[in-house]
């Protein structure tokens, strides 16, 4: 197993981002990955691979692994604030975060980091002469990551449900140089460059080898997402299916595997953080009960299905627990550290059968692949072909295979809201639908005279 290579010049410098409390700061524009002219940033394959080691390093901060996951789980439907929760995540919860939130911030700023740490990577690589096989593999990685990054910057704080929406992000294709502020790009800009740099990874990057690492078939596996949220339904029934039929990854045995294993020996994970008991320990396991919690919505959610037992855990008081990342052991040790999973085959299987049923109105094919996961989970098979009863259908079962983790329910929920298959109101108390979305930032809107535009609302 491949181990990051974390050098020093790769520390971050967030916290004089967000910390620094006399001198405001855009969140967009972060130091560069070295402290030394750009020039001799990288020279060579082997320093582009330790830049790429170094970005691949920021997805373990618990703004990736913990926060992002767990306050975004607040907002839908099955985590609650836990008894260290404050103002800052019950804002969240109350589907109410103001633009001067902690953690908002902090998470906009550490994923703007790590793109521009992949804007490195992608720029300066192609800029050396050497073997050419190899410097497309280093570029289609950092791509993928530059793509997965802006995805999720285009999820919380863009309208990504309207392809017209004028409120996308601010895109970043360079490495900052200066203080220049660039405007939000359109939504369509958006996923036209996040599709881009996934066609560039898909052709590019290695083959699948370690699920650390991003590769062809992750790469494929989220554009089949990207392309669910665009709304090209029949595409991303198409890539998932690909993804499914490339057979290099396959479901884990049992549905507790997945969150036994974690990531040893994993069959179905196409892209995971490490961590272990010596530089990685994360503390995800303890913020993911001290703070975020299974909601009451949750634990009866799951009550009856076979999953139940793999998914929460009880205390001995009988308090509910997340039972996925309820502490961990590695190489023995008990650790609180543990993964975060951007994406796995379950979840593309499912990506499938709404894009197909949306896409294709082929009830056959959607209920393959439903049950495809119901029968891995030994759960009793679904036989509807009505599409509305169907399409419900699946995005529970989303919540049976993803619930309490990365907040896919939320992201569902707004989806199907927008769709016109439910209203948002029946499961959580929105105000409005500027509330869909998150603020940006008020230090990004403050410091750029009028050019970044402000969310509806806020």
């Amino acid at each position: 197993m491949k181990l990051f290579k974390i050098y020093t010049f790769a520390i971050l410098v967030l916290a004089l981002l967000v910390n620094t409390s006399c001198n405001l700061t855009d969140v967009t524009d972060v130091e560069p990955v070295y402290q030394v002219s750009e020039d001799k940033v990288i020279t060579n394959l082997d320093q582009a691979q330790t830049v790429l080691y170094g970005t691949y390093g920021i997805l373990k901060n618990l703004e990736f692994t913990g926060y992002a996951p767990g306050l975004t789980s607040l907002m839908g439907v099955t985590m609650k604030p836990g008894s260290f929760a404050g103002s800052s995540e019950n804002a969240f919860f109350n589907n109410d975060v103001s633009p001067d939130n902690f953690y908002a911030e902090i998470i906009y700023a550490k994923m703007y980091f790590l793109i521009n740490n992949a804007n490195h990577v992608i720029t300066k690589t192609a800029l050396l002469e050497a073997d050419e096989t190899r410097k497309k593999e280093i570029i289609g990685e950092a791509r993928a990551l530059r793509a997965l990054s802006h995805f999720y910057l285009l999820r919380l704080w863009g309208q990504f449900y309207d392809i017209n929406s004028e409120y996308g992000i601010v895109l970043k294709e360079q490495p900052i140089k200066d203080a220049t502020v660039q405007p939000r790009a359109t939504v369509s800009e958006v996923y036209e460059l996040i599709l881009a740099d996934l066609d560039y990874a898909i052709q590019n990057a290695p083959d699948f080898s370690d699920t650390f690492y991003t590769s062809k078939i992750f790469a494929k596996g989220l554009k089949s997402k990207v392309l669910l949220y665009k709304k090209d339904y029949s595409q991303a029934a198409q890539a998932a299916l690909e993804v499914i039929e490339l057979e290099n990854r396959t479901l884990e045995d049992t549905f507790a595997d997945i969150f036994i294993k974690k990531i040893i020996d994993t069959k179905e994970v196409l892209f995971q953080t490490p961590f272990d008991n010596l530089n990685d320990r994360n503390n995800k396991a303890f913020i993911f009960r001290a703070y975020y919690l299974p909601s009451e919505y949750y634990v009866d959610f799951m009550e009856g299905d076979a999953r139940k037992d793999a998914a929460i855990a009880y205390t001995t008081s009988g308090a509910a627990r997340n039972a996925k990342f309820n502490n961990s052991t590695y190489n023995g040790v008990p650790l609180t550290a543990d993964t975060e999973y951007f994406l796995r085959l379950d979840e593309v299987y499912l990506i499938f059968a709404e894009a197909v049923l949306r896409g294709d109105d082929d009830s056959g094919a959607a209920l393959d692949a439903l049950n495809k996961i119901r029968e891995r989970s030994e759960n009793p098979l679904i036989t509807t072909t009505n599409k509305a009863e169907l399409l419900e259908i699946i995005r529970n079962e989303k919540i049976f295979e993803l619930g309490a983790e990365s907040g896919e329910d939320w992201f569902d929920l707004v989806r199907f809201h927008k769709e016109g298959d439910l209203d948002i109101n029946s499961f959580k108390t929105i105000s409005s639908d500027s509330k869909l979305i998150l603020p940006i930032p008020m230090q990004s809107v403050d410091l750029s005279d009028g050019l970044i535009i402000q969310n509806p609302d806020y």
